[in-house]
């Protein structure tokens, strides 16, 4: 079941709706929810609620963003929940007031999507892109992907004095070899297959297009790299549907997430399993 154009829908035509909504198929109290790209592409959000629907009174309606998008929609509280993984954004969320009860509910790992990149350490793989003017494709959109992306950055920035700039794309390198494009991850490995180039992804993503793209995947063990994803209530709006579904992702949700796999290889892990 996929939920997301009708919210959009709603999204686009109204700001009136406050709350939780009534289902007009069932009169389930209906939870608004915004989540990243990344949980949609990988399959396991479906998943998740189609589950959770089948035994609770509530449905899930969803919009799939990059994770600066979705925080924006929190604050506008247009949605109830969020499900965001950058943990300094999420920090200020709440620090701001505008959230509360964030709780990790998942984790993976990001990865270098690259056509022939050799390197022992996401560090080392990001210097030698810059060095060489290697092609790279940058999602640009200011998500939980971007925003490690530009961690990695300011890094080589500090510790290795590589010049970068910021400016309406954020704070990356100079050069025509690097494409910002202000779109999602799965655009951003489909340009950077296409023009040959590397590019960071969220592992999920990754290994759903493993069977749609010619670029090696590289898992670096580097602790930057760490990728938890989190639930956060939004203030100040219906919160009996947000910890619900919040309930449900710690205990049998935990049980789908350790069981997703794509291609035999495990997508996200369960909270137990924290690095």
């Amino acid at each position: 079941m996929r939920h997301k154009p009708l919210f959009l829908t709603f999204l686009l035509l109204t700001s009136l709706f406050s709350g939780c909504l009534a289902s007009e198929d069932d009169d389930k109290t209906t939870l608004r929810l915004a989540t990243t790209t990344s949980m949609r592409d990988s399959g396991l959000l479906d998943i998740l609620i189609e589950d959770y629907e089948s035994s609770s009174s509530f449905t899930v309606e969803y919009v799939s963003v990059g994770t600066g998008a979705a925080l924006v929609l929190g604050e506008n509280k247009d949605v109830d929940a969020l499900i965001v993984h950058a943990p300094e954004l999420e920090a200020s969320f709440v620090d701001q007031g505008y959230g509360y009860k964030r709780t990790t509910i998942t984790w993976n790992r990001f990865v270098l999507l690259s056509p022939n990149i050799e390197s022992t350490s996401i560090f080392d793989a990001f210097e030698s892109i810059y060095e060489n003017e290697t092609c790279f494709i940058s999602r640009g959109d200011f998500s939980g992907t971007h925003h490690k992306e530009q961690s990695i950055w300011r890094h080589l920035n500090q510790t290795k004095n590589l010049s970068m700039i910021e400016d309406a794309n954020g704070y990356r390198p100079e050069g025509d070899w690097y494409y910002s494009i202000g779109q999602g991850m799965g655009a951003a490995i489909n340009m950077a297959d296409e023009k040959s180039c590397a590019t960071l992804s969220d592992r999920g993503t990754a290994l759903n297009f493993d069977d749609q793209t010619s670029l090696e995947r590289t898992e670096f063990s580097d602790q930057i790299l760490f990728n938890p994803y989190s639930f956060l209530l939004v203030s100040e709006m219906d919160e009996t549907a947000s910890n619900d579904f919040l309930d449900y992702l710690l205990t049998d949700g935990q049980l789908i997430i350790d069981n997703y796999t794509i291609n035999q290889k495990s997508v996200f892990y369960p909270i137990n399993e924290l690095d």
